[in-house]
């Protein structure tokens, strides 16, 4: 299942993040950001991924009227050849239709820099 952010994902979305972000995972910045996603952000976007109850992965992005721009994509090493990834795309397509899409992608990170081109997102290399 592919949803937005709820209230009640907040503790294991975190665990995902601090996977995902490593030693310099702010957890009270996550916090911060977390509740205002929840809280009704018309700019920041939570997308939740999950299976049989299990969190698989999340992505965080930011949006304009314009461009839907992901900061974060993240999904567990263990389903990363699950074709989970395609799915969060899908949804993202269906449900913010015809913004621009961008991607912010470490330049380490092939495998991202790859997924997200094939996807048609215009790169933003960190």
């Amino acid at each position: 299942m592919i949803r937005f952010f709820e209230a009640e994902d907040k503790v294991e979305i975190a665990k995902l993040a601090a996977d995902f972000v490593g030693k310099d995972f702010d957890s009270e910045e996550f916090g911060l950001l977390f509740d205002e996603i929840i809280d009704g952000s018309p700019d920041e976007c939570g997308i939740a991924v999950l299976h049989a109850g299990e969190y698989l992965g999340y992505c965080l992005a930011h949006t304009t009227e314009d461009e839907f721009i992901i900061h974060q994509l993240y999904i567990k090493p263990a389903f990363q050849k699950l074709k989970v990834a395609p799915q969060v795309f899908d949804f993202i397509e269906e449900q913010f239709p015809g913004l621009k899409r961008q991607a912010l992608v470490p330049r380490r990170n092939e495998i991202a820099l790859g997924v997200f081109s094939k996807r048609g997102y215009d790169i933003i290399i960190l």
